[in-house]
């Protein structure tokens, strides 16, 4: 964003507010009034219903599905709930989680409307309380959108257990396919169309622009649209985005197979799991102090880091035979053993097809920029916290996968919602993978026709390029859910397809975040915990409840794109306690320090 990316960095933080001009907003009134009476004046189709109306005025608490805190309507505004049928017509047992009678959705229609739709995307699986009409489903940004003034839309991917995928199991245990169809990609499709429609009919005029604005799931799901229905929007934020669900889904089990394998240990012994993690932290630390030049306290180009436990004595324990070392740890809470510090380099490699890894992989290698020989998926950045895979074992996938409730994990084996399901009772036959049966598991996932439904890795975008959309995908670089060299991989394939960067960026330009973890709303990771060093983009959430165009960094960049032509560029970022400013730059260029020059400002890196 060339143009705002120069007057953000020749001003000072009180006077940015000249920098941009301010969302155009309507005096119009709606064509509808906010009542039950758009239950009998919206029916756009026969599967469709309006299930709740409520006036919402400024100043009201809301409490969304993700809220750390209240969040406070900023402006009178209207929600409006649907259903969106049919829904799992195989499941039969209305008691059953794969029970549901369609997609639910919410729809935010504030007064002072800017003519414009932001479409907000979910995350995991999804689930929620949009179909309660004394509920609100939608997550946190979702709501700080309509405070804006745009038109705001999300859905609860067609099941209403929030972040349960007990929905994608009939009762009887095979797969719903119904189901699966609705999460992968039809609440996507039901989610443009009808949102446009009630907008359109409540304010009685069609938007000037539409954009999507989701992360994780919530990217994924706005990749689909984009891949396959372009023209729904005009632009595309998609952050942190599980592009390939199915594969880093299943992935995210590696560690317990390492650790099976190798350690003789897994989530279901907690303690031991736990000491493993502690040592894993440790190592961690000793990555990030020897790949940190500019001493920040995380790293700004993880990719750059081939730190190796077994290549470094003050990680290995005392007497332990390394790679040219002998360990020096005599702290039995943190020091390594040789297999420990192999096991971790197998967890950092990620999953290949006979449990090795490449000592040598290269940098390229580890951006995601390409697979290793034997290298079936990418495990997590150097820098990064492992703790989640490693006390806990992620199996929804792989159950899905084996279509197999009983490869799923118990709720002794992992904290997210255990899948409920009548069928049986057994589970955590997880345990039961080898390296290579776990290697089949996955390389079995494109192969899957619903599995291979959820990814959305399509790489040839010609429809969203030649109609003139835009898009920005961002990622960040401590990610603990999502490796981010998915993304790169993704980005990569497109430009293959493209033809070099210059012509992907001419719609389609990625950026990475040196320091943050899986969050829409921004979170920052360091290893010593002081996680408000970290420099991360202004982002709409429970502590930017009305974000301005200033504080909704990303997003703005996209807009001025789409709608004044204005590129991006380099963006320039604060952190929470402002202490550190730092570029984040268009890939495949990356921040680099100048080796003298303050560390913690912006002015000491060059994007290269």
């Amino acid at each position: 964003m060339k143009l705002l990316s120069a007057c953000l960095l020749a001003l000072p933080a009180a006077l940015l507010v000249a920098c941009a001009s301010p969302q155009p907003t309507s005096a119009k009134p709606p064509a509808l009034a906010c009542d039950d009476s758009i239950k009998t004046a919206f029916q756009p189709d026969a599967q469709t219903r309006v299930i709740a109306v409520r006036r919402i005025a400024k100043g009201t608490q809301l409490t969304a599905v993700d809220s750390q805190k209240p969040v406070t309507a900023a402006r009178d505004m209207c929600l409006v709930k649907l259903l969106v049928g049919p829904g799992a017509t195989a499941e039969k047992d209305p008691t059953a989680r794969s029970y549901t009678e369609g997609i639910g959705m919410e729809i935010w229609l504030p007064d002072g409307w800017n003519e414009r739709i932001r479409n907000y995307g979910g995350g995991g699986w999804v689930g929620g309380g949009h179909r309660e009409p004394d509920k609100i489903g939608s997550k946190v940004p979702a709501i700080a959108i309509a405070n804006m003034g745009f038109a705001s839309g999300t859905h609860d991917g067609g099941q209403p257990w929030y972040q349960d995928v007990s929905f994608a199991f009939l009762s009887n245990g095979a797969i719903n396919l119904e189901s699966m169809r609705d999460m992968s990609r039809r609440a996507m499709y039901e989610q443009a169309v009808k949102t446009r429609a009630l907008v359109e009919a409540y304010y009685g005029r069609a938007p000037r622009y539409a954009y999507y604005d989701g992360h994780s799931t919530g990217g994924r799901q706005g990749l689909k649209v984009a891949q396959e229905w372009p023209a729904q929007y005009d632009g595309y934020l998609i952050a942190q985005p599980a592009v390939n669900a199915s594969l880093f889904g299943l992935a995210a089990l590696y560690p317990q197979v390492v650790m099976k394998s190798d350690l003789g240990i897994s989530a279901l012994d907690k303690p031991a799991a736990t000491t493993f993690a502690r040592k894993v932290s440790a190592a961690t630390a000793r990555a990030v102090a020897s790949c940190d030049r500019p001493k920040l306290g995380y790293i700004v180009d993880p990719a750059s880091c081939a730190y190796d436990p077994l290549r470094d004595a003050a990680t290995l324990c005392t007497g332990a035979a390394g790679e040219g070392v002998t360990g020096t740890n005599a702290d039995a809470a943190t020091c390594m053993s040789v297999p420990e510090a192999r096991a971790l380099n197998k967890i950092w490699y990620g999953p290949t097809t006979d449990g090795s890894y490449d000592p040598q992989q290269t940098r390229e290698g580890r951006t995601g920029a390409v697979l290793g020989p034997k290298q079936l998926w990418w495990g997590f950045p150097r820098g990064s916290n492992l703790t989640g895979q490693i006390v806990n074992a992620r199996t929804d996938v792989l159950a899905l996968a084996m279509q197999d409730v009983r490869y799923a994990a118990d709720a002794s084996a992992n904290s997210d919602p255990p899948i409920v399901n009548a069928s049986t009772q057994e589970r955590n036959r997880w345990q039961e993978l080898t390296y290579a049966s776990y290697a089949q598991a996955l390389q079995r996932v494109p192969s899957v026709a619903f599995l291979r439904e959820h990814l959305a890795d399509k790489a040839e975008l010609a429809e969203l390029r030649d109609g003139g959309r835009k898009m920005i995908l961002w990622n960040g670089l401590a990610e603990d859910s999502i490796p981010p060299a998915g993304a790169t991989f993704y980005y990569e394939r497109v430009k293959s397809w493209a033809g070099g960067d210059a012509q992907t960026q001419r719609f389609l330009r990625m950026y990475n975040i040196p320091g943050m973890a899986h969050s829409s709303q921004g979170r920052g990771y360091t290893v010593a915990g002081a996680n408000d060093i970290v420099a991360m983009p202004a982002l709409p959430g429970d502590n930017n409840q009305a974000p301005t165009r200033e504080s909704d960094q990303m997003f703005t960049t996209l807009q001025d794109w789409v709608e004044r032509g204005i590129a991006p560029d380099t963006i320039v970022i604060t952190s929470r306690d402002k202490a550190t400013t730092l570029p984040i730059c268009i890939y495949p260029q990356k921040p680099t320090w100048n080796g003298s020059g303050p560390a913690r400002t912006a002015s000491s890196y060059a994007c290269l």
